[in-house]
């Protein structure tokens, strides 16, 4: 039987100049290669118009395509998407049995009018963008705003990452009733597993992101203030850095915790897992996460998790992996903090690794991409 072949076309993938952009795209359509045949259209905006053919990625075909708009104007781009797609899709049309739309916009923008011009390619729509969350921040009844809502608006089937973005685009386009499937992001197995933690008499905490608003550094560091006031054998780790770098530093001066807190700066991926391997416990204060790689990664590690209530954490920690936190409050994130280190013992730190990487694993992710796009081929 011949592998079914997709056309991936994305906006964002591993380039020259960004060998981290959207790895874990890659990483999903990497997971597919057992299954199916696949093929990447780059299409991006840059500076300079260009054209790359058959460039070789990690095991992956692709084409990229760099857009120079006449102008920097977000209209402009969805006509140029528009006009590229089709283009490539008319003279490509037959290598393929599906289109998936990695990121819906703005390369999708006339998903609807292809769907109808290709008669026999099916589409659908990968979606990680937590962009809809904030409503691409964008008033209602805005132009642009029902152009996008107009994509997920022709019976397109649609994948997404977590059970919260599937929610966040039902309440962005206004269809409460949008059937999606959930693909969860992948964990590399290699990096991130478990080690047995070494014993100490300091409760060690870490925290990883690209420090800003939405990660709201200060309400841990604020709350691990009140922690140390009943016990001081507490020690909080931060890496990472961003927006918030001084900010976080001129907190941790003003609220007296230099010696109880260590700000790291950016680390590379070895230096994260071994971070996390090496701590008791992790916390997410974040305003919001479409799925928080990061928490998956500690769980990975065998470290139980502390996370807002919110998003895509709220389909992975639990009672047996860590405490999800209802308030974003100093208060309640330093009950939580309490609470995990009394609950600490109870944890099974292996169990919690292998249940982890079980389901976040690239060939369980794989096939279960992979039976989403089988789906769709056997639907009349």
């Amino acid at each position: 039987m011949n592998k079914l072949r997709i056309l991936h076309i994305v906006p964002w993938f591993p380039n020259p100049e960004n060998s981290v952009e959207g790895v874990f795209i890659q990483n999903h359509i990497k997971a597919l290669n057992e299954h199916t045949e696949n093929f990447v259209l780059h299409l991006r905006f840059g500076d300079l118009n260009s054209v790359e053919l058959n460039i070789r990625h990690e095991n992956i075909n692709a084409d990229r395509i760099t857009i120079k708009p006449i102008i920097n104007k977000w209209r402009f781009k969805e006509l140029h998407a528009g006009y590229f797609v089709n283009k490539y899709l008319n003279k490509h049309q037959k290598k393929y049995d599906i289109v998936n739309f990695y990121i819906a916009y703005p390369n999708a923008i006339s998903i609807h009018k292809l769907k109808k011009r290709f008669p026999n390619l099916k589409f659908c729509i990968t979606e990680q963008w937590s962009a809809y969350h904030e409503k691409f921040n964008l008033p209602d009844k805005h132009k642009g705003r029902l152009r996008i809502e107009n994509i997920f608006k022709h019976t397109i089937p649609l994948n997404v990452v977590s059970n919260a973005l599937g929610d966040d685009i039902r309440n962005f386009s206004n269809q409460p009733n949008l059937e999606y499937n959930v693909i969860p992001n992948i964990i590399d197995d290699k990096t991130f597993s478990f080690q047995a933690k070494n014993d100490s008499d300091i409760f060690h905490i870490c925290s990883i992101n690209s420090w800003s608003a939405m990660k709201n550094p200060i309400v841990l560091l604020k709350a691990f203030s009140e922690v140390i006031k009943s016990n001081k054998n507490v020690h909080l780790t931060l890496a990472g850095s961003g927006q918030l770098d001084e900010k976080i530093k001129k907190t941790i001066h003003d609220l007296k915790l230099t010696k109880h807190v260590t700000q790291l700066g950016r680390i590379n991926k070895k230096e994260v897992a071994q971070l996390l391997q090496a701590s008791n416990a992790y916390c997410q204060s974040s305003n919001y996460e479409t799925f928080s790689v990061i928490c998956v990664e500690a769980l990975a590690c065998g470290t139980p998790v502390i996370a807002t209530n919110i998003g895509g954490m709220k389909d992975f920690v639990n009672r047996e992996n860590g405490i999800l936190v209802d308030d974003m409050t100093p208060k309640a994130w330093a009950a939580a903090i309490k609470n995990m280190i009394e609950r600490y013992p109870s944890y099974n730190k292996k169990n919690i690794s292998e249940s982890t990487l079980k389901e976040y694993h690239s060939k369980r992710v794989g096939k279960i991409f992979y039976d989403a796009l089988k789906n769709l081929i056997s639907e009349k």
